[in-house]
């Protein structure tokens, strides 16, 4: 069987977006190759559909337009390109992923899906709204998007056209047979609610893998901080620094500016150095930046207590589950998918949403009390290893691809 997947680019998120499938499947008898925007590797199996030097002012003039009229999504040529690809014309299912990012126009969506068994995974809930990657709060998606309120959310637009944006996809949707994937609970019952799917008969919910042989065992903790610079007795908090709006750190900084730490404690930083200012000195912080070296980043787990992830919108949540693989517990927010996809309260712990107190009262009592940090992280290795194991996910996969091969016969 012959899968391409679709996605806007290759290696930014390659676990999931189509890139390592094409070689993680094989044993399973799925061949794969990718079709994207933007290419950064030298992977044979990937085609770039934008490669002439003309391309990228073609995408930049695209964008300028859509901007200008308060579009999205609906002026792209790349699906067109796409469709006349020898990849995409000898697969046996097309898999589509993050689609968006100037990757696609809506209006292409129907005559591709009817071109090509196709499958869809959700990995936001761009597809149920007007305009916005993350509704959060907003419940106006539920209804039409009008008004809108933020529009200035990924991705803005000038005017508030974000209701006919919904018209655009309701109809659009209402022409397409494909299968839908979603990757959590909180997503399933975002599609299971959402207008602009209901006619949809095919929804998966199949959660992501991970591979828990590539995190550190326990006794190699102390091993990891001294590697790291960290004292051995300290609290160690990983957490990811960045100032995007979904990820929540203004929440970390008024919960552990607040008070001082009631023992010494290592904030511990991967993506963007130089956003913990203003801490109190009682905090010893160690910021690795952006990492890219695997090892690197099993450390980081390895070193850590606890992973604080207060985002406040996300459809799976990552890093969440590479915590519970490392055998590490995971304080959320509640209302996003980081507090299913935990298991909380029974593995993580999820406070209400904004509430920055009940952050560092969740972060003091696990600090306060080791037995119970440790026996959510043994819970949480449990879960990886079972419900999100990589070979269950890559067996869901394939059954799926099968099973839509033979329902286009």
């Amino acid at each position: 069987m012959n899968v391409l997947h679709v996605n806007y680019a290759d290696l930014p998120g390659r676990r999931f977006n189509g890139y390592d499938l094409l070689g993680d499947l094989r044993d399973a008898g799925v061949a794969g190759k990718q079709a994207v925007l933007s290419k950064s590797s030298t992977n044979p199996d990937v085609v770039c559909l934008c490669g002439e030097s003309g391309d990228g002012f073609l995408r930049e003039a695209v964008s300028r337009v859509e901007n200008r009229h308060s579009m999205d999504h609906l002026l792209q040529p790349w699906g067109r390109v796409l469709a006349e690809t020898p990849e995409f014309q000898y697969a046996d299912v097309v898999h589509y992923h993050l689609i968006h990012s100037q990757m696609l126009s809506l209006l292409d969506l129907p005559t591709l899906f009817a071109a090509r068994p196709s499958v869809w995974t959700f990995h936001d809930p761009w597809p149920l709204t007007g305009h916005c990657v993350h509704p959060g709060q907003c419940e106006g998606w539920l209804a039409g998007c009008s008004p809108c309120p933020r529009l200035d959310a990924l991705f803005p637009l000038k005017e508030d056209r974000a209701d006919q944006m919904f018209r655009i996809k309701q109809q659009l949707f209402s022409q397409s047979d494909l299968d839908i994937v979603v990757t959590s609970d909180f997503m399933r019952d975002m599609v299971a609610r959402s207008p602009l799917t209901g006619g949809f008969q095919h929804i998966h919910l199949i959660p992501f893998g991970i591979d828990t042989g590539a995190f550190l065992p326990s006794d190699e903790q102390l091993v990891s901080r001294r590697a790291l610079g960290i004292p051995d007795d300290n609290y160690v908090i990983l957490l990811r620094a960045t100032d995007s709006e979904f990820k929540g750190l203004s929440y970390v900084l008024e919960a552990l500016g607040s008070n001082p730490p009631a023992r010494p404690t290592t904030l511990l930083t991967v993506e963007s150095r130089g956003l913990m200012k203003g801490l109190s000195p009682g905090y010893d912080i160690v910021e690795l930046g952006w990492v890219e070296d695997a090892a690197l980043y099993a450390r980081a787990f390895s070193a850590a207590d606890v992973l604080l992830m207060p985002s406040t919108a996300e459809s799976f949540g990552l890093m969440a589950l590479e915590a519970m693989a490392a055998g590490r517990p995971v304080v959320c927010f509640e209302g996003t998918a980081v507090e299913s996809v935990t298991h909380a309260p029974e593995c993580g712990v999820a406070v209400p949403m904004g509430d920055s107190e009940a952050l560092r009262v969740a972060l003091d009592k696990l600090a306060a009390d080791p037995g119970d940090a440790r026996r959510r992280g043994h819970l949480g290795s449990a879960l990886a290893a079972g419900p999100y194991s990589h070979r269950g996910y890559l067996d869901s996969l394939a059954a799926l691809y099968k099973s839509v091969q033979m329902r286009a016969r």
